[in-house]
């Protein structure tokens, strides 16, 4: 944790900043190991030679065994606001401007620290995306976390295909899958669970409902497990009973663009031009209005990180970055198809985490 504390500081200079707070939970999490609290009375300040949690007696016996090596200020409201902590932490640090992530502060919360910078003679400064940027590159302790997450997520749909079958509804199906992953052993979904049916399959996003699930039709699930704070992401589409000529067509075109950005990506290329990988053949088959969305995102303590990859993303591989592989087309009236891998990008080539069977047909018991 503490290289990681060092890491962040390291950025300090480049910003022109004397320290920074830290009020993600998830951004706490990783420099520290304290889980935090997404709300108005949990941050970490950090300076050079200085890094504090801040919280109230709601978390302070937590921060105190997740984060024992850091000095903790205690809030008590009325007595000991947050504006409090802000101007001890900048006088005995000399600070003089603060950085904050802005995208993660509400208006109520900015007014807050900004009374109290002008009482301690202190700027604010808006950053954005500073530890995101960290946490993009995975050592192999987070590796292997996110690897527990994706087998737990793997078997968790495995046990779904054994039990799906027709007149199961959208939302008994997710709340199969849910219960199976909480019951063996996740801390949460990574994200609500997808399970969207024939139509439905055509909604990059969509909700379970009480549509009954039928033969003949492709279905889409896209789940993860969260394990030790960390997450997985992946997506299956199937089909129970029999396969047509029409969903036949989409899966071959989404699995080979999945399976040619897996073979030809590698560490040094930009976002965009993974992205392009398996653009160029969903375009090439006709079909490139129906791919709406970018190819994939990092996966880490959120579901969303760097880095990314679609049309418009410079963002650039480096080794031990995830990414999610998710080509998909989507056909108003008839459905979907969404195939979803979680890679880690190794010097040599990718990792493919994911294990689940790309076999979309589910065979139904005559009996």
């Amino acid at each position: 944790m503490s290289s990681r504390l060092e890491q962040l500081r390291a950025k300090l200079d480049e910003l022109k900043l004397d320290a920074i707070i830290v009020s993600r939970n998830e951004d706490q999490r990783y420099l520290t190991g304290f889980s935090g609290h997404a709300d108005y009375d949990s941050v970490m300040l950090i300076a050079k030679n200085d890094a504090r949690v801040v919280t109230d007696f709601r978390y302070w016996q937590i921060a105190e065994t997740q984060a024992p090596a850091l000095p903790l200020m205690k809030l008590e409201r009325g007595k000991y606001e947050i504006g409090d902590a802000l101007r001890d932490f900048a006088e005995a640090n000399g600070v003089r401007v603060f950085g904050f992530e802005a995208q993660h502060v509400n208006i109520y919360r900015f007014k807050t620290w900004q009374k109290a910078a002008r009482k301690a003679h202190v700027k604010l400064k808006a950053t954005e995306d500073v530890v995101k940027q960290l946490r993009a590159v995975k050592d192999e302790t987070e590796i292997e976390q996110i690897r527990r997450a994706v087998q737990l997520t793997d078997d968790a749909f495995t046990y779904f295909v054994r039990h799906v079958h027709p007149g199961m509804t959208e939302k008994q199906g997710a709340w199969l899958i849910e219960a199976y992953m909480r019951e063996h052993g996740a801390e949460g979904n990574a994200f609500e669970p997808i399970v969207a049916s024939g139509p439905n399959a055509a909604l990059p996003h969509a909700e379970p409902t009480e549509r009954a699930i039928r033969e003949g039709e492709p279905l889409t699930i896209d789940i993860g497990a969260r394990v030790d704070g960390y997450n997985a992401d992946m997506t299956r589409t199937i089909i129970l009973g029999h396969t047509t000529d029409k969903f036949n067509e989409i899966y071959g075109i989404v699995l080979k663009a999945q399976q040619a950005v897996e073979k030809k990506a590698r560490v040094g290329m930009k976002g965009k031009q993974i992205d392009r990988i398996a653009r160029r053949i969903i375009e090439k088959a006709g079909y490139g209005e129906n791919f709406g969305h970018g190819l994939g995102h990092g996966v880490g303590r959120v579901v969303h990180e760097f880095p990314r990859a679609g049309r418009t993303f410079k963002d650039v591989i480096a080794s031990g970055m995830l990414l999610t592989v998710e080509p998909g087309i989507y056909i108003p009236d008839w459905g979907g198809v969404r195939i979803e891998d979680l890679v880690v990008f190794r010097d040599d080539g990718l990792e493919i985490l994911t294990r689940s069977t790309k076999d979309p047909l589910v065979t139904l018991d005559s009996g």
